[in-house]
């Protein structure tokens, strides 16, 4: 019986150590981390971003459970944006959303989310060949347009919201570039029945832009080739009264 004591004992004592040496060690682990993750804030303000992301990944892999895993995401989706990486920024943005759609700084993620999408859509590409960018396929700039229009609804007090609302301003005017871009296709290949479509579209999505008053001149002359004449000179007068 004393020896069965004598084992529950040693158990005991064995035990202890064990728990006294993995609370050490996940101290440990925690400090470490912390440094790290101090360290890759001072390459994020020295705008090395390859060194950031190396040690935000190098944490976001390692460390020990729940260490500021939502700022290490945050940092992330920063630098790699900075980097011009927008893969790996959109796929962290995603998985931010994924893991906390309630964290308290979710308008920025979105915000930045569309920033992405802007930075993809003017890619540098365009600006290395002598290409209008606005004839591209739009399709980041229409994903960045609904990103911020969610933004704005379901976070209006935000911080963000007045940056929001000017790059809604020059999507929109990207946008109707790109439409009126097809509308004088359309007109040059004498397809009147598409341009007053497209020209109707484009009024209606993007009336305060430059493009949906050039839009009336092409409708006006498509309704004058159409013989639909009523409307030509419906048309006429609003230019005339907007002085295009």
């Amino acid at each position: 019986m004393k020896k069965n004591y004598k084992m529950i004992f040693i158990f005991i004592i064995i035990c202890v150590n064990l728990t006294v040496h993995c609370k050490s060690s996940n101290d440990y682990l925690f400090i470490t981390t912390d440094i790290l993750y101090k360290y890759s804030k001072k390459k994020l303000k020295e705008k090395k971003f390859d060194e950031a992301i190396n040690i935000l990944e190098k944490i976001k892999n390692d460390s020990i459970v729940n260490f500021n895993n939502d700022k290490i995401q945050i940092n992330l989706i920063y630098a790699y944006y900075k980097n011009f990486n927008f893969n790996m920024a959109q796929k962290t943005v995603q998985e931010f959303i994924y893991f906390h759609p309630n964290h308290p700084n979710i308008d920025y993620v979105l915000y930045m989310q569309s920033l992405i999408s802007l930075a993809m859509d003017k890619n540098t590409f365009f600006k290395i060949l002598p290409i209008e960018y606005y004839k591209s396929d739009p399709i980041h700039a229409i994903n960045a347009f609904f990103q911020l229009q969610n933004l704005i609804y379901h976070y209006p007090k935000s911080l963000y919201i007045i940056n929001a609302k000017k790059n809604i301003i020059s999507i929109k005017k990207r946008l109707s570039e790109h439409d009126f871009k097809i509308l004088k296709f359309y007109f040059s290949h004498k397809k009147y029945i598409s341009v007053i479509n497209r020209g109707t579209e484009i009024i209606q999505k993007y009336p305060e832009t430059q493009a949906a008053r050039k839009t009336l001149i092409y409708m006006e002359k498509s309704f004058f080739a159409l013989n639909i004449l009523d409307t030509a000179k419906k048309i006429s007068k609003i230019i005339s009264l907007n002085s295009l």
